[in-house]
């Protein structure tokens, strides 16, 4: 790209966007935001489907490619693009890291707390070491059995409900965190589980 790009973008040749696929994040909610040179959406769509179809949840095509960007007084990197992709996610206000949460869950601490705010079903599933089961749903109800004066580190099945559950908690006074990780129970074996991205 000559002319310039858009900054951390990563330059794909034609056709080979299968010799990078090694290299895009394990994590499938990361964006991928597609671009060309000229905004033509329809050259994208295959890379859209490609992408998509390999599990990635967050896949979108920049409206007007890089001469969009250009015109719209964006910022311009100069010299060639990276041809590796590199990723590093950002956790969001209140959210920690899943190997501090593990880590958590192998120390049981007096300062913390790991709230479940899965449904009643589902905590029927498995339920993490030393976690408090009170679901999403009935939390402000039940806010007075969560001590005031400990972390809370929210969980759910996936980070979507903990991540509510956070925002209701920071709202009404407490010290939360939460997680965002796949959390699933083996059924055949109780007290089995598995947490990642």
């Amino acid at each position: 790209m000559e002319q310039g790009h858009i900054p951390n973008a990563v330059s794909v040749p034609e056709g080979g966007l299968d010799s990078l696929k090694a290299q895009f994040p394990k994590y499938m909610n990361a964006a991928v935001i597609l671009y060309n040179q000229d905004g033509d959406i329809a050259s994208a769509m295959d890379a859209v489907k490609t992408i998509s179809g390999w599990g990635y949840k967050d896949v979108s095509i920049l409206i007007g490619g890089f001469q969009g960007w250009e015109k719209a007084g964006k910022q311009i990197a100069k010299g060639p693009a990276a041809s590796k992709v590199t990723y590093v996610r950002k956790l969001m206000p209140g959210e920690i890291e899943i190997e501090a949460f593990k880590g958590a869950l192998g120390k049981p601490s007096a300062d913390l707390v790991v709230l479940d705010v899965r449904m009643k079903s589902e905590a029927a599933e498995g339920v993490l070491p030393n976690a408090v089961n009170i679901p999403l749903d009935e939390l402000e109800q039940r806010i007075a059995e969560l001590p005031k004066d400990k972390t809370l580190v929210v969980h759910c099945s996936t980070g979507a409900r903990a991540e509510m559950a956070y925002n209701v908690l920071k709202k009404l006074g407490f010290k939360p965190k939460y997680v965002k990780a796949k959390v699933e129970f083996d059924e055949a074996n109780k007290g089995k589980y598995t947490i990642e991205e």
